[in-house]
């Protein structure tokens, strides 16, 4: 009984310790008001930062070789 008592304590502290890090941590700062350089998607909070540019590309590949792999694997 003491033991599982204990044991929520430490995974309820744990658990506040992680929410409480990752809330103050940032990957980088928010570079202030501002667009990216054109007046589609206009922001107020810095440069918008694009997702595709190549990605998609090594996306679709990634996939379409995974796949692969499985067929060639249920054969």
């Amino acid at each position: 009984m003491k033991k599982s008592i204990i044991l929520n304590l430490k995974m309820i502290t744990m658990v506040v310790v992680l929410l409480v890090v990752t809330n103050m941590t940032n990957a980088q700062p928010n570079p202030g008001p501002g667009n990216s350089g054109s007046t589609v998607g206009v922001t107020t909070d810095g440069p918008t930062v694009p997702f595709d540019g190549g990605m998609s590309l090594m996306l679709l590949a990634s996939g379409i070789s995974y796949g692969a792999k499985k067929i060639r694997k249920k054969k």
